[in-house]
């Protein structure tokens, strides 16, 4: 080798070198449509110009605390609180908005409603036309929410039963299955044990002291993000916004409670049966801490070669059942996070009850050929095909989405605490990161993704006869 080429084959490391460790440090764009701004004490907002539907605008306030920074002596009090935000605030007592909203044409439960989950309580406010005054009277419920509720304890009385009454209307087969298992998955976590609904025992026992330390705790500016989405003028939207939440107070972003999620080390069984369930489903999981949020260009690349390769396994599964040879009636693989809390890999089926054993013994075939055989380039370029497809899809749909659609997309990155980014900017990004992306790192990924040394077995099925043991299982 001369000398030549030597010092042109280190020059071209050295670029390679350089340019990679560039994309690790590359942050992900933020969508140029949205106006960002952040009040002294903390406070963000997002303002996007949208106008569908025309003369109307959206206003929701993210709160980001959920049912996980309870205690277990405040359980449901994230979503009990919730409901006290229509009980009685500085500016509107007990009794006196329903009455406000419909004197600005509003329906209550219709336009204007909220949502508790495991990470976030979100209280969403549709207004009928997009004057600055209508703006405005929406804004001073909204702050209100945020700074001034009442939490009297005369209404926090009349409103338990309420709670109690939801609770109880929740409780489907489906709903007490599902809490068995969360609360055998992650036992040594207090995820399981957060449900958002909360515990009777709890809801009949939180006391005004209890509501007023989780609302002066977690209820603050620096804890909250205000969202509009409308047909507006951004910059009249965030003058009002500071005039409403400017004079709150200015205190550090609480640091969530620790949830405990550690990597599963043994492999267990989980059976929950319920005499109600009609079918049964089986599903093989995996449960991992959480990941820090995407916020780089080399972690979105890290989280589309993991997706190519569910991609490909649905695929599969979608074939046998098209080919009428699967034992399932429904089969699907996934890699998701929940609430920042857990990272739960998994591949689950559905079916006749009779026929859950065949379902698991399909499910395990089906995933330890993938693992053994990875996929292939042409899979790879089908994956490849259908994600640019997606993405051109999106953007061609993303000026006539309701606004609501596009509420909830910001709202679901504030939540993951991750960029807002524009369909054409996901779309720029597949287009760029796709064609590096080989069958061979796509398989090692799925490999170990859906490595089957420690997981779970989850089998739920009705109450009868055909239940095995969790050993047997």
């Amino acid at each position: 080798m001369t000398k030549s080429i030597r010092l042109a084959l280190a020059l071209a490391i050295v670029l390679f070198e350089a340019g990679n460790a560039l994309a690790q440090g590359e942050l992900l764009p933020a969508d140029p449509a949205l106006v960002r701004g952040t009040l002294d004490n903390g406070l963000t907002y997002l303002i996007r110009k949208h106008g569908n539907p025309e003369r109307r605008v959206s206003l929701w306030l993210h709160v980001a605390s959920g049912s996980l920074n309870e205690t277990d002596e405040t359980r449901g009090i994230a979503h009990y609180l919730e409901h006290m935000a229509f009980n009685g605030s500085a500016n509107f007592p007990p009794g006196s908005l329903i009455p406000y909203f419909q004197s600005l044409g509003l329906s209550f439960g219709r336009d204007q409603n909220a949502f508790t989950s495991f990470d976030q309580t979100t209280y969403t406010l549709g207004l009928p036309d997009t004057k600055p005054e209508t703006i405005d009277k929406g804004l001073l419920y909204l702050s209100d929410v945020a700074m001034r509720l009442s939490l009297l304890p005369v209404e926090i009385g009349n409103e338990r039963q309420i709670i109690l009454e939801e609770k109880r209307a929740r409780a489907g087969a489906r709903q007490r299955v599902q809490d068995q298992i969360y609360e055998r998955l992650a036992p040594e976590s207090t995820f399981g044990r957060r449900l958002p609904i909360g515990a009777e025992s709890t809801i009949n026992s939180v006391t005004a002291t209890d509501f007023r330390e989780y609302y002066t705790r977690w209820y603050v500016p620096s804890n909250m993000t205000v969202i509009v989405v409308g047909d507006i003028d951004p910059a009249v939207v965030a003058s009002l916004i500071r005039q409403h939440f400017g004079a709150g107070p200015k205190a550090p972003r609480p640091a969530d409670r620790p949830v405990g999620v550690t990597p599963q080390t043994t492999t267990q069984a989980i059976v929950a049966t319920d005499p109600e369930l009609t079918q049964a489903s089986v599903t093989i999981v995996r449960v991992e801490p959480p990941r820090p949020p995407t916020t780089t260009v080399e972690q979105h690349r890290r989280d589309l070669v993991e997706l190519i390769g569910v991609w490909v396994l649905n695929r599969r599964l979608q074939a046998q059942l098209a080919q009428g040879t699967a034992p399932f009636l429904r089969a699907h693989a996934s890699i998701r996070q929940e609430a920042g809390a857990i990272r739960l890999v998994s591949l689950e089926a559905s079916g006749k009850p009779g026929d859950w054993r065949k379902m698991l013994g399909d499910l395990g075939v089906s995933l330890q050929r993938a693992r053994l055989h990875g996929i292939t380039d042409r899979e790879l370029g089908d994956a490849r095909a259908a994600l640019i497809a997606q993405g051109e899809e999106a953007l061609q749909r993303e000026a006539t989405l309701p606004a609501r659609a596009i509420l909830r997309q910001i709202n679901g990155a504030v939540t993951r605490r991750e960029p807002v980014m524009s369909a054409a900017q996901r779309l720029e990004l597949a287009r760029r990161l796709l064609p590096g992306i080989t069958a061979v790192e796509v398989s090692r990924a799925f490999a170990a993704n859906f490595d089957p040394t420690h997981v779970t077995f989850i089998a739920e099925l009705p109450t009868g006869s055909d239940v095995p043991g969790e050993a047997d299982l």
